[in-house]
């Protein structure tokens, strides 16, 4: 039948789309900023969610969800053509687990679970404005530009995916994310660093043609989702600095071979994050975030914990007496 399918099926279904992409909550602070080149770093991260968004970012009105995610990514930073570029890879270890409430009473609302990996990608960025290629050295004296931005770009790949499953951490799809990270400084003092990085960016999604048994479909397809990530940090000592966040997303509504289900997201999220560098090779820092206004019902909270651990080749450079 063409009409909407029934809300418990409907609700299945969207659970094809699960991937660890953002979480409503992006990327978090000082990931987004440009930095020197010759340098490596390996970011673990400890994510734990209550929310009615899958981990593919699928709205579930009457779901209650609880997702532990722990991302591990590994970063390295060199130069092309006299431009900053990275290049990162991640992987996603994590569980799910919770009820999708039904209207139907011979659907009950069975606790459901899994665990394998969310969707992790590939990522690569590349200085447009203002973001030469610089040493450790040259960087810490360059004068930096109020404005400065990059091209991000990232391939999501999928997670643990079983069709007979009804909840997944993969989404069975590959994602692909384009978007502008803009870092505005607005320090006059370079040791109390203030950085606002303004990031809009676009997820585009290939199909999932092998859905849920459950579902009875053929393929799901979610719409693209638009997202701007926004962050305000500020250094107050040499070692402490704190950070304001907000992100917007809109989009990303689902559908069932070629049927829409009107989940389209319009979703302001905020938070505030606490960083310390605690030595100079390893900083730490934690964020609580959550929904601040959404359509559709939309409801998030989340803890992160993320540890920054970075390596720069020193040896190489001719250090100044």
């Amino acid at each position: 039948s063409m009409k909407k399918l029934n809300n418990s099926t409907a609700l299945i279904v969207a659970l094809l789309f699960i991937s660890v992409s953002s979480f409503a909550q992006g990327d978090g602070p000082r990931n987004l900023l440009w930095g020197p080149k010759g340098t490596f770093a390996f970011l673990p991260k400890w994510m734990s969610m209550n929310q009615n968004i899958t981990p593919g970012n699928v709205l579930i009105k009457d779901a209650d969800l609880h997702i532990d995610a722990f991302p591990l990514t590994l970063v390295h930073n060199f130069g092309l053509a006299n431009r900053f570029a990275q290049v990162m890879v991640n992987a996603v270890p994590g569980s799910v687990s919770g009820r999708l409430t039904s209207n139907q009473p011979n659907f009950p609302a069975p606790e459901l679970s899994s665990s394998g990996f969310a969707d992790g990608f590939i990522g690569f960025k590349l200085g447009l404005v203002n973001q030469p290629a610089l040493n450790v050295i040259e960087y810490s004296q360059y004068q930096k530009k109020t404005f400065s931005m990059m091209l991000y770009t990232r391939l999501w790949y999928s997670g643990s995916y079983d069709n007979k499953k009804p909840l997944n951490l993969g989404s069975n799809r590959l994602t692909f994310e384009v978007g502008f990270p803009i870092d505005i400084w607005l320090s006059k003092d370079p040791k109390r660093a203030t950085w606002l990085e303004v990031y809009p960016a676009i997820h585009m999604f290939t199909p999932n043609n092998d859905p849920l048994v459950l579902s009875g479909a053929n393929k799901t397809q979610q719409h693209a989702l638009y997202s701007v990530e926004n962050h305000l940090s500020h250094n107050f000592t040499d070692k402490f600095w704190a950070s304001a966040d907000l992100r917007y997303q809109y989009g990303g509504d689902v559908e069932v071979d070629g049927i829409d289900q009107d989940n389209k997201q319009n979703i302001l999220g905020g938070g505030i994050t606490a960083g310390y560098q605690v030595l100079k090779m390893l900083g730490l820092n934690a964020t609580y975030g959550g929904i601040i206004a959404g359509d559709n019902g939309a409801q998030s909270n989340m803890i992160r914990i993320t540890a920054v651990i970075s390596y720069a080749n020193l040896k190489k450079l001719q250090k100044p007496e």
